[in-house]
């Protein structure tokens, strides 16, 4: 009888234990959830960042701004035979 009784608090010991193993897995999973959406949202700001600073219009901006570069006045087209 005693070995029954011990049986019987041994896998209700063991259910309590594997409950809250699941519980604390689910809160483990939910905080990378929540933090792999942050990222996919990053992700698309950086996307959209990318693409406007890649326009034709920005890109000849900074050369004019920050290089100092401009057109050339004469420009002269040379072909190889």
């Amino acid at each position: 009888m005693s070995l029954l009784l011990t049986f019987v608090l041994g896998s209700a010991l063991t259910v309590v234990y594997v409950k809250h193993q699941s519980r604390v897995l689910f809160a483990e999973l939910r905080g990378i959830q929540k933090q792999q959406d942050q990222q996919v949202i990053q992700w698309g700001r950086l996307q959209l960042q990318n693409t406007t600073l890649a326009t034709h219009s920005n890109v000849e901006s900074r050369a004019r701004h920050d290089l100092q570069m401009r057109i050339p006045d004469k420009v002269e087209l040379v072909r190889l035979q």
